[in-house]
């Protein structure tokens, strides 16, 4: 019998070198049912989270003792809200200076509704030296709090060499009626006025996929040649982020100015797959000041 080069019989070496192809192809294959899996198992999960946080504080905020004609922004800014729907300086919490000393699960009892169902919508990240807890998104600059504060970009369009066009929006927001404008106001000119209707926005981005551009191609055309190129650099902004993008460049699921992420793949920097989960409540305000 001859032997191969590594001294073992011909046919044998032969052999192991098919099983390291084979487990070549299988292993691409159990990785692809594993980012597949782990993804869209968070994307359900979110979902369900975020729906969940949507009902939660439009219930809340329509049995809030407020006057009859004020507008759902002047609503946001009440004390009454603030101590029990949403504070928006708390997206962004530093994990080395919690306030008043307390551990996380203590200083998230003492947040208001919103804020307590987002956290398992947190990431972690390490950022200027500090290590923070942040809801996904951009990093921006704010006046209170930690100094920081998150806002989601929401991609409007891709032109035909990828080119991103986003328009920010908050993590809540009112639902406006598409001729009159906000609903939360009795004193509204809308036919539907009265109403807590609300919206929150998640920005969800897969930690092990990438964005492809679409061909329109049939389902199963190989599309590998068409992945999103990151280029924070051609972003083009619709409308101006309530403060200045701060976030660091880099590797990463929501890294760069406008939280949008980037891959390697093959040695090109490319856009995580992303979806904008957005949930929706309405519910009667039930109690005026």
């Amino acid at each position: 019998m001859r032997s191969g080069r590594d001294g073992m019989p011909e046919g044998r070496s032969r052999e192991r070198g098919a099983v390291l192809v084979e487990f070549g192809f299988i292993a691409l294959l159990m990785y692809l049912l594993v980012a597949v899996t782990v993804d869209f198992g968070r994307l359900f999960f979110t979902a369900q989270t975020v729906q969940d946080a949507a009902r939660s504080s439009a219930r809340e905020l329509s049995v809030i003792p407020l006057p009859p004609a004020i507008t759902f922004a002047q609503a946001m800014a009440d004390a009454d809200v603030r101590a029990r729907v949403f504070q928006p300086e708390h997206l962004v919490i530093d994990l080395d200076a919690i306030p008043g000393g307390l551990t996380l699960d203590d200083f998230f009892a003492t947040l208001p509704v919103l804020n307590q169902m987002l956290r398992s919508l947190m990431i972690f990240e390490e950022f200027g030296g500090r290590r923070l807890l942040r809801y996904p998104g951009a990093l921006i600059s704010a006046g209170t709090g930690t100094g920081l504060s998150v806002a989601i970009p929401f991609v409007e369009s891709r032109d035909g060499n990828g080119i991103e066009t986003i328009r920010w929006v908050d993590v809540i927001e009112e639902i406006t009626h598409p001729l009159f404008g906000g609903v939360f106001s009795l004193n509204s000119p809308s036919p539907q006025r009265g109403l807590v209707a609300i919206r929150i926005n998640y920005p969800y981005q897969a930690s092990m996929m990438s964005a492809y551009l679409p061909t329109g191609q049939p389902i199963g055309t190989p599309n590998l040649s068409n992945r999103v190129q990151a280029d924070d650099g051609s972003v083009v902004q619709l409308n101006v982020p309530p403060g200045t993008p701060v976030g660091a460049s880099g590797p990463g699921v929501y890294t760069g100015p406008y939280g949008l992420g980037q891959f390697f793949v093959a040695g090109e920097a490319v856009r995580p797959f992303r979806r904008l989960i957005s949930a929706q409540m309405i519910f009667r305000r039930e109690v005026f000041e």
